[in-house]
Order: structure tokens, then C-alpha cells, then sequence
């Protein structure tokens, strides 16, 4: 069962977002690096902003996540 975690390990990029009202927001990408604000942007709306931070997740923590490859997801504060 660890095997089947590790195989379906990915790196998930974090993306900080701006919106128009100032509001900062946090999203994963389960993209390649290059791609992830992209990915971002076409989800969000015209006029918020998006930029790659230095931090992608843990091995640990990308699994617990579940994204699939090419996914794009806000993080939601519990």
C-alpha cells in the first residue's frame, strides 16, 4: 500500500494569487513549474494577479492532497 502512495507522488507548486480587492489567496498546481501560474490564471478572473513562490509541497503532504496531474485547486483553510 506505501508503494501505491509513493507511485501516485507529484509535485504540487504553491501559487499566490491577488485579487482585485487585495485579497490574497493560496492554490496548488500539480503542473510542471513552468506551467503552474498559467494553469492558475486560466482559472481565476480577469484582473487578479498570480506569481510562483519558491515552496512546493512535501512528499507527505502532495499525497494527501490527491491531485491529479494537471490539476489546479484554491487552498481552503479548514
Amino acid at each position: 500500500m506505501r508503494f501505491r502512495a509513493y507511485s501516485k507522488m507529484q509535485r504540487i507548486h504553491l501559487v499566490r494569487v491577488m485579487t482585485d480587492n487585495g485579497e490574497r489567496q493560496i492554490w496548488f498546481a500539480a503542473t510542471g513549474r513552468d506551467e503552474a501560474v498559467d494553469r492558475v490564471l486560466d482559472k481565476i478572473p480577469p484582473g487578479w494577479t498570480a506569481s510562483l513562490l519558491n515552496r512546493e509541497l512535501g512528499a507527505d503532504e502532495a499525497v494527501a492532497l490527491d491531485m491529479q496531474p494537471g490539476e489546479v485547486r484554491q487552498h481552503q483553510l479548514s
